[in-house]
């Protein structure tokens, strides 16, 4: 029989560590790590093994995490070297030349550690690291994403993050020692370093590491992992929907079988006849958890029809991430399910506010911004607006800051008209803004569409097929005065939300010069 420590905690690649050696491994850093209780230390790097010990060590010395995106340029990193005043960073070899730059430019000096040096020191005959917490202490500064402007430090305490722990393995049996999640998404956010960098190790399931965002190596790394938790954004599960569906169109058997799963929509039998879907995924796939931004209904119901469990999470940085999310069982496409455990929610005005164990202590330095989000109940004001059933499904109808207030005194939910647009077949993706009080839009083609097409054939093939239809299909008030082609990506954080105090200048960008 194996024991709790002989179990495979992480593989990467052909790499297989035991529990026991992950914890040797974070001993190892932890005892090059010369900082105090409460120092704030950042971690810069790319998603890989010493992530995940640099996470521990600085546990282990009752240190503050701040995890930074591996991706930021000089001044971001500078912009957080001023704000939460580190003491040390551990990075890795790969993002130290830019980490130099930045300590240079912010004029500090800290302590540097070099993840890469640490990952191949040997850990030999080493005692495992015993990681000791308090619920009250703070254990993670995570920065906002900056969707609407400068980001800010949300400090989470161990109790915070507990919560959201024990909500999907004690309160919902979904994370356990039998499933292994998937490492996709950049650790610097909080839902990929909660549901995939501590869930999987306080639950003993372990996880695999996925290198990359591309097809090929998640689905090899689905397979070599016999992953069972696979968390994601709504466009990878898009993405993932639209090739599994292609290939079913292409078969007129196939076709006629998914339109009487789509029907019936009977779990099992979904599971029987598109079996070779789960198959293909390593065949040990039990959940697909989508979060970040609202997954649309149509991917939601599509992938529910082809037998994969999708359970959406709803949530924010500031509470540690998860507010509510949908349980096994209960998925119902459109809704993002009940409040975790130790959550209360209430509709205040119209917007979702949440009160619990989960809510951030406040943001770092920022006592009057703190207040702005946390009313004097302890209420904190999400800024989406919403719903909540009598059975206390809360539903998501839009995001307060998002709604366009026309001059003619009309609100307008950018969200509603950018899946409509993005409805049709021939848009890959699509956001709604205004100029000069009027709707106006940026659409962005498929690459299929886009081949051997000049500029003024793909505008009046968005005109005709696209932007006549929508504009006769909606109130004269959602009508779309204007529209521009982007042969590009829409601005979006690293975690797929799209940054919409960009889309004004990107519109007025794309213009045609007059």
């Amino acid at each position: 029989m194996i024991t709790a420590s002989e179990r495979i905690a992480i593989i990467n690649g052909k790499a297989r560590v035991t529990f026991k050696q992950m914890l040797q491994h974070v001993t190892v850093f932890a005892d090059m790590l010369d900082i105090n209780e409460k120092d704030r230390v950042l971690i810069f790097s790319e998603n890989r093994e010493g992530w995940i010990y640099s996470l521990y060590s600085i546990w282990t010395r009752k240190g503050i995490v701040v995890p930074v995106d591996a991706s930021s340029t000089v001044d971001d990193v500078v912009y957080i070297i001023k704000d939460c005043k580190p003491s040390a960073v551990l990075v890795s070899s790969s993002r130290r030349t830019l980490l130099d730059q930045a300590l240079e430019k912010a004029s500090v000096s800290i302590a540097i550690y070099n993840i890469d040096e640490c990952e191949n020191a040997s850990f030999d005959n080493v005692e495992p690291a015993k990681i000791g917490t308090c619920m009250q202490d703070t254990c993670l500064i995570c920065y906002t994403s900056g969707t609407t402007g400068s980001p800010k430090g949300v400090m989470l305490t161990f109790g915070n993050v507990i919560a959201n722990v024990e909500a999907v393995s004690k309160y919902a049996p979904i994370f356990n020692e039998d499933r292994r999640t998937l490492i996709l998404l950049p650790l610097h956010h909080v839902l990929p370093l909660v549901g995939t960098c501590v869930m999987p190790f306080v639950c003993g399931g372990g996880v695999a590491i996925c290198p990359s965002l591309s097809g090929p190596r998640i689905m090899e790394s689905l397979q070599n992992g016999q992953v069972g938790i696979m968390i994601g954004v709504p466009r990878l599960w898009q993405m993932l929907y639209r090739g599994i569906r292609s290939k079913i169109d292409a078969n007129a058997i196939t076709r006629s079988l998914y339109k009487i799963c789509e029907f019936l929509q009977c779990r099992a039998l979904s599971r029987i006849v598109f079996s070779s879907v789960r198959k293909k995924m390593g065949g040990k796939i039990d959940y697909l958890v989508s979060g970040g931004a609202a997954l649309d209904r149509d991917t939601a119901i599509g992938l529910k029809t082809l037998g994969l469990d999708v359970l959406e999470g709803y949530g924010m940085t500031e509470a540690a991430p998860m507010i509510a999310f949908t349980r096994p069982g209960d998925i119902r496409p459109g809704c993002v399910g009940k409040a975790i455990h130790g959550c209360e929610v209430q509709i205040i005005d119209g917007e979702i506010c949440a009160r619990g164990i989960n809510v951030m202590q406040g943001y770092y330095g920022r006592p009057e911004e703190t207040a702005n989000v946390i009313d004097k109940d302890g209420f904190l004001h999400t800024g989406d607006l919403g719903s909540i059933d009598k059975d206390g499904r809360i539903t998501i109808t839009g995001r307060r800051k998002e709604i366009i207030i026309l001059s003619n005194g009309k609100n307008v939910n950018p969200n509603e008209l950018e899946e409509k647009l993005e409805h049709y077949s021939i848009v890959k993706e699509a956001a709604v803004t205004f100029a000069d009080d009027k709707l106006v839009a940026i659409v962005v083609p498929t690459d299929e569409v886009k081949e051997n097409k000049s500029a003024t054939e793909l505008l009046e093939m968005v005109r005709a097929e696209v932007i006549s239809k929508y504009n006769e299909s909606v109130a004269q008030y959602k009508k779309l005065a204007r529209f521009v082609i982007h042969d590009g990506e829409l601005p979006r954080t690293r975690m797929e939300k799209l940054q919409r105090f960009k889309l004004q200048d990107l519109f007025r960008d794309l213009l045609p010069s007059s």
